[in-house]
């Protein structure tokens, strides 16, 4: 099961990485061909806008040269330069919008790219180091993981779950309990956001289908996010699993990992 894992990331990071040369090209052809067009140009106006617009896709083209260089590295657990983390980490929050248009154009799913967003934002805060406190961390998930047909509401208070075993909401429970750190269930971003502004946590392990990780990534920049993709074997929204292992990992980086 864990080959057939790292086989499907492998295909995901590769069709993203993919998608980033794409663009790339794009850029370059778009470069070379202003500088042809500004070559049989006489006027100095032409020549000038032609060339202040064939910087400045220059300059594009060699931070995404950059990026697909560094997210080439990270994947494969190579060391990179801090200064290349400091212009990925914004950067490809930027061009996604760009990465998701191209995909769709060639007809990727979408859940593949954004996939590939999470993969990479984990492999950039697995890349770090951290030392918090277990009441520091925060464990997220939606509401979809408790068992639908479950009387007992466990979105206001986590204690009301019996703990029957039907569902990952006691194995996470377990985890909250074996190490400390903070669990909420929620209905959604907006209580979501709520919880993260009440509990203020330094870290956060989400759990979630790839588009509310995408959307709560985007929206929690200035914490170090584990995004933990749910299994839904029976659908979107009801009755989803989660890998515990991928959960416990992640804590136990933010707990554990420590400046040398």
């Amino acid at each position: 099961m864990e080959i057939q894992n790292e086989s499907k990331k492998n295909i995901v990071y590769r069709k993203f990485v993919f998608l980033l040369v794409l663009m790339f090209s794009i850029i370059a052809l778009s470069v070379t061909t202003l500088m042809l067009l500004a070559k049989g140009r006489n006027q100095y106006f032409y020549k000038f806008t032609f060339f202040i617009i064939t910087i400045t896709l220059a300059g594009v083209g060699l931070l995404l040269l950059s990026i697909i260089i560094t997210v080439i590295l990270l994947w494969y657990d190579y060391p990179i330069p801090k200064a290349s983390k400091r212009i990925l980490e914004p950067s490809i929050t930027v061009i996604y919008p760009m990465i998701l248009f191209l995909g769709k154009l060639l007809q990727y799913n979408e859940n593949t790219i954004r996939r590939a967003f999470t993969e990479l934002n984990n492999k950039l805060v697995f890349s770090n180091e951290y030392h918090i406190e277990g009441k520091n961390i925060l464990i997220l998930t939606p509401h979809c993981i408790q068992k639908s047909l479950c009387p007992h509401k466990i979105t206001t208070d986590i204690k009301n779950c019996k703990r029957c075993g039907n569902c990952n909401v006691d194995n996470l429970i377990g985890l909250e309990e074996k190490y400390g750190v903070s669990f909420r269930v929620v209905t959604g971003g907006t209580l979501a956001r709520k919880i993260i502004v009440d509990v203020l946590p330094k870290a956060i392990v989400a759990i979630a289908c790839e588009r509310d990780l995408i959307s709560g990534l985007q929206d929690v920049k200035k914490l170090p996010v584990i995004a933990v993709v749910n299994r839904r074997p029976e659908g979107p929204c009801v009755n989803t699993l989660v890998d515990l292992d991928e959960v416990e990992r992640a804590i136990k980086h933010f707990l554990l990992s420590k400046k040398e």
